[in-house]
């Protein structure tokens, strides 16, 4: 059975439990999942805190992926956002900017080719205010329901299953994590709430979700293993699977 690896990581810019910034311990994270597709938040380029690295792209090369970051703030040369890492060829990404009202966040958008199929694999973190969570929400819903594409969305949503925001969200996308009724994921040395989550659109079937045990930041990340629905198509089998 061919299936892919998927997994939402917010590395809070490679600083670990410790307090010390080792982007050495993401990749190995990162590397010992075996994921084909990544979704990472808070990942910094060229900011003094992570000693002036290009975080995503030294990531891409250490673990033999495509990539793309995308900023939401900006000093200078400086910036910091989100970032996809993906075993296929990315075709061309975007970024959204969502509505804030502190921090500026953002959607990034990755379309990626798979064989014959092409998927958009989406990464996001949501804001520390729930007004502006609901209406960045409102608007990743908006951006997603205008792709013809099987859709992933990872990301750090900074609520509970139980939230406004949350049930938005499954009312057009299926919560990959629910398959075995959630898990914790933060803080990372003691994981009580879930706010890191898998959404995935009705083409994939879940077949395992689970957290993995790190101390390469304060969250867990959390890695899926889906399904294709077309898996018996015939162009699936053109597929390249690690």
């Amino acid at each position: 059975m061919q299936s892919i690896r998927v997994v939402s990581y917010n590395i809070r810019h490679a600083r670990g439990l410790d307090n010390k910034v080792d982007l050495n311990r993401v990749a190995e994270v990162l590397c010992r999942s075996n994921a084909q597709l990544i979704g990472l938040q808070e990942v910094d380029k060229y900011l003094p805190r992570s000693h002036f690295q290009h975080q995503t792209k030294i990531l891409g090369r250490t673990l033999n992926k495509f990539w793309a970051f995308a900023p939401n703030l900006y000093w200078g040369a400086a910036q910091y956002g989100n970032a996809v890492l993906s075993h296929w060829p990315i075709l061309q990404y975007k970024q959204y900017l969502l509505p804030s009202k502190g921090e500026q966040r953002g959607l990034l958008e990755a379309e990626i080719q798979m064989g014959h199929r092409r998927i958009s694999f989406f990464c996001t973190h949501l804001g520390l205010n729930r007004e502006e969570r609901l209406e960045q929400t409102q608007e990743i819903i908006r951006v997603i329901s205008q792709t013809p594409c099987p859709v992933i969305l990872a990301g750090d949503f900074n609520d509970v299953p139980t939230s406004p925001e949350y049930n938005l969200l499954t009312s057009v996308l299926l919560d990959a994590t629910s398959a075995v009724g959630g898990f914790g994921t933060y803080p990372a040395n003691r994981p009580e709430e879930q706010i890191d989550f898998i959404f995935i659109s009705p083409e994939w079937q879940v077949l395992s979700i689970f957290p993995i045990k790190s101390d390469a930041s304060d969250h867990l990340p959390i890695l899926a293993e889906l399904q294709p629905a077309w898996e018996n198509d015939e162009n699936y089998n053109n597929i390249k699977l690690l």
